[in-house]
């Protein structure tokens, strides 16, 4: 096997995140939560540095998307240090025991990983290539979104009221970002719906 089949086999392989029911949001501790905000940060920074890397390296035609994909990793790493930082301020060492995977009713990224866009790309299909990797850019930023906003809603202490209100600002801004370019895509063209799982409980 060449180097770029390796290449697209190891692609295919890593970029992929399911949820895994262990733990009510209702549980966690404000420690642990903003322990999770980093994980999500963390998470989506990694998802977007591989499909930018597998627009630049498999998918040439769209510079433009590769690059956008980038920015918004390197976005997601910065707000990653920020919440890091502030989580030492407050509690110390980032070590709250818990990740993303943990929470039970959460929105989570698609179930299906990027041999969705490796395949279409070497059929030659560029633009559902693009809409599947915008899918699932929608879903993370989704999933992103309504942590912070329940997180707003909850929190009692003004401070982090106030980190994860504008924490869901960001957020939105990077959905409205992601959405408009699902919508300047030609309909017609192949979509995987998203699975959403709505949370019906709270956090103290």
């Amino acid at each position: 096997m060449d180097a770029s089949r390796l290449s697209v086999f190891w692609i295919k392989r890593r970029l992929h995140t399911e949820v895994i029911v262990k733990r009510d949001f209702s549980s966690l501790t404000s420690p642990e939560a903003l322990r999770v905000a980093i994980a999500i940060e963390d998470r989506n920074a990694e998802t977007y540095r591989q499909l930018s890397d597998v627009f630049s390296n498999f998918c040439p035609e769209l510079p433009a998307l590769a690059s956008a994909f980038f920015e918004l990793s390197a976005t997601e790493r910065q707000h990653s240090i920020v919440l890091s930082t502030r989580y030492v301020e407050r509690f110390g060492t980032v070590n709250a025991g818990i990740a993303e995977e943990d929470i039970r009713d959460f929105i989570e990224v698609p179930r299906y990983n990027v041999a969705d866009i490796v395949s279409a790309i070497e059929t030659g299909n560029a633009e559902a290539a693009r809409r599947i990797a915008l899918e699932i850019a929608a879903a993370a930023e989704r999933s992103a979104l309504h942590y912070y906003v329940r997180l707003a809603a909850l929190a009692r202490d003004p401070q982090m009221k106030s980190l994860y209100q504008e924490f869901a600002g960001f957020e939105q801004e990077h959905t409205d970002w992601v959405e408009t370019e699902l919508g300047s895509i030609r309909p017609g063209l192949t979509s995987i719906s998203v699975p959403v799982a709505k949370s019906t409980t709270g956090h103290d």
